[in-house]
């Protein structure tokens, strides 16, 4: 059994319609799959930006706290901190990252596309969501 887990950007509004059980892709939207993905986003963020990964706060749980009997789903706004530094991330950068740090192919592409969610995000004025279950 493993964790699953999605990034999403939403509106508080298109946040109320969310099927918390279906989660983005069931509900259709655009979205990062991170199924299977150990990387720390957080510590990706910190190395690129030159910061200490505690220096972005943390985030916000909107619905289920996991713990040893709950399965979830459970989802968290992700702190704006983070969705601004990933905003801001370019994606030669992140590719120069991942040709340091040996990443494969597609952790380098999911990094990209979870970069180009938050600068989406920031324009559009949406937060940054992540969406769990086991």
């Amino acid at each position: 059994m493993g964790v699953m887990m999605d990034y999403f950007a939403a509106t508080a509004q298109e946040l109320a319609a969310l099927d918390f059980d279906a989660g983005p892709a069931g509900n259709d939207w655009p979205y990062v799959d991170c199924k299977g993905w150990i990387l720390e986003v957080e510590e990706f963020a910190a190395e690129i930006d030159g910061r200490d990964p505690s220096e972005f706060g943390r985030d916000e749980p909107l619905g289920g706290i996991p713990d040893a009997e709950f399965l979830g789903p459970w989802t968290a706004r992700i702190n704006a901190e983070l969705v601004d530094t990933l905003a801001r991330i370019g994606d030669g950068q992140i590719r120069d990252y991942a040709d340091e740090y040996l990443l494969e192919a597609w952790e380098a592409e999911r990094l990209v596309a979870l970069a180009g969610l938050a600068r989406s995000a920031v324009t559009e004025g949406r937060a940054l969501y992540s969406w769990s279950s086991v």
